[in-house]
């Protein structure tokens, strides 16, 4: 298990601590986690691809399959991927990086 991130707002007095490595999250609940995480633009990619891997059944029997095992991958990149969106939606909202969390000595 990887130590967590924690940012900090400069302007509010909000730290969130964000966790590194793979987002179990992210892979099991998709969309939902991003939403919990207030990821808007990638909980609606997220479940846009999720619709679309949804109708790959409506190209036969192949298409279960391939639907499947984009549905796999697609899961697994966002696990892996999922943290560090998470990070930079933060930072793009003016979060910093700090060095220790409050509290700590």
């Amino acid at each position: 298990m990887h130590e967590p991130i924690y940012l900090r707002h400069p302007e509010r007095n909000d730290t969130i601590a964000v966790a590194t490595g793979f987002s179990w999250g992210a892979l099991l609940l998709g969309f939902v986690w991003a939403l919990s995480k207030k990821m808007w633009f990638a909980a609606f990619v997220m479940f846009a691809v999720n619709i679309m891997l949804f109708f790959t059944d409506s190209w036969g029997d192949a298409g279960d399959i391939i639907g499947l095992v984009l549905s796999v991958l697609f899961g697994v990149g966002c696990g892996i991927y999922g943290n560090r969106w998470h990070r930079w939606t933060l930072e793009q909202r003016g979060y910093v990086v700090q060095t220790m969390p409050i509290g700590s000595s």
